[in-house]
């Protein structure tokens, strides 16, 4: 795995609730005393304590975040499931990847249906690239994305957080996948990170990774 760390503190949590009103509710990001929450389409930042028509952010930390929805609390954490409430699909099926001499997992993939070469690693958050990959993959980040900071070998960096529709490695397809833009135009490839991993099942063999849908 590469040394390059990811600052936000917390993982991607994106659940889907299906209720009576047709909420359509995503924690996007989890940061110190807020949450990134998209609402019907729209994203919000709330503040412990700040409410967004009927719901809630009751607390916040690196894991969870808690809403209250309608006068009723949930916690969103990643990869759990509720009553009521549905992840992001993610498909079915499984690839393997051999690390190369440097003992780095490297292989190719697909985001919003464009070609990439994701390095797996389990020490990214998210998701991460650099602003010319973003730019090539036709990835509008300033206009999409809510500014924030990472921290990488070199100091703090600005980077764009946002939502990937689609995210491909081999056969496993998964949807509505967080990820970030970095102010840098570096040559580390595209992080696979835990937005991703943390939705499918990982085996580690030696030289061999295998990855399978949920």
């Amino acid at each position: 795995m590469v040394d390059y760390k990811q600052w936000l503190a917390g993982f991607l949590v994106f659940s889907l609730i299906g209720s009576a009103s047709a909420q359509d509710i995503a924690v996007l990001g989890l940061l110190a005393d807020r949450a990134i929450v998209k609402i019907n389409g729209d994203t919000h930042i709330l503040k412990i304590g700040e409410k967004y028509e009927d719901i809630k952010l009751v607390a916040v930390n690196s894991q969870e975040a808690r809403l209250s929805i309608g006068g009723k609390e949930r916690i969103f954490g990643l990869g759990q499931d509720y009553s009521g409430i549905q992840k992001s699909s993610t498909s079915q099926g499984s690839v393997e990847i051999s690390a190369n001499a440097s003992n780095q997992f490297i292989t190719n993939g697909m985001i919003n249906g464009n070609v990439v070469e994701f390095l797996v690693d389990t020490g990214a958050n998210i998701v991460s690239m650099n602003r010319k990959d973003a730019q090539r993959l036709g990835i509008d980040y300033r206009r999409l994305g809510q500014v924030s900071a990472s921290t990488t070998a070199n100091g703090i960096v600005k980077n764009w957080i946002l939502l990937l529709d689609k995210v491909k490695v081999g056969s496993i397809t998964v949807t509505s996948v967080q990820a970030s833009v970095r102010d840098t135009e570096d040559n580390i490839p595209v992080l696979l990170g835990m937005s991703f991993l943390g939705r499918v099942n990982m085996t580690h063999d030696g030289s061999r990774l295998k990855l399978t849908g949920k």
